[in-house]
């Protein structure tokens, strides 16, 4: 069969039990997949990690594929979602917000009151991640790239798929609620 079949002859193969089919797929949509996990990791190799995820998953789930023809959707789907999840996974691995880029030897020679400072800041910073989780993704994710990011609305808007407007309402809504989360916990510690 040469190489310009369709998407859903391929993917039916593989369904099949032709597993050299799916290597023409990963070939056609390496690209888009790449371009996707770049979008959501930092690193090169972390975005190479994500891409493969994506791959592996894909040909796991191959046999769900209800419409093989529309293989290309349902890749950029999986991609999307993984991508999604490794975001907010990745969230949970960075520092919180209130910590600040000094290292751990400034803060030891800035004695007592700094950090008892860092304890505080600390405490807020697992508060305000405690609250995100309250969150869902579509809210939490376009905060993070915002607040801690830094990404301007349009960055944003490119790597989630979603308009400007769209975004900037999540964002509102987002603050609004996280403000109402951690109003109860900023009171307790002002008691």
């Amino acid at each position: 069969m040469s190489h310009d079949a369709s998407d859903g002859t391929y993917a039916r193969r593989v369904q099949s039990g032709d597993r050299s089919a799916f290597r023409v797929l990963v070939e056609r949509y390496e690209g888009m997949v790449f371009d996707l996990a770049h979008q959501y990791a930092d690193h090169p190799d972390a975005a190479e990690d994500l891409a493969q995820d994506v791959f592996l998953k894909a040909y796991r789930r191959i046999d769900d594929l209800q419409n093989p023809d529309r293989f290309a959707s349902w890749l950029y789907g999986i991609a999307l979602n993984r991508g999604r999840d490794y975001a907010k996974n990745a969230r949970r691995d960075t520092y919180p917000f209130s910590r600040s880029n000094q290292d751990a030897a400034t803060l030891s020679n800035n004695g007592t009151a700094a950090q008892d400072e860092q304890l505080v800041a600390d405490e807020q910073g697992e508060s305000l991640w405690a609250a995100l989780d309250e969150l869902s993704d579509t809210y939490a994710t376009p905060f993070l790239l915002k607040y801690r990011d830094g990404l301007t609305y349009k960055a944003m808007s490119k790597r989630l798929d979603v308009s400007v407007s769209a975004l900037k309402v999540r964002v509102h809504r987002a603050r609004k609620k996280l403000q109402t989360l951690l109003a109860p916990r900023h009171e307790e510690s002002r008691s």
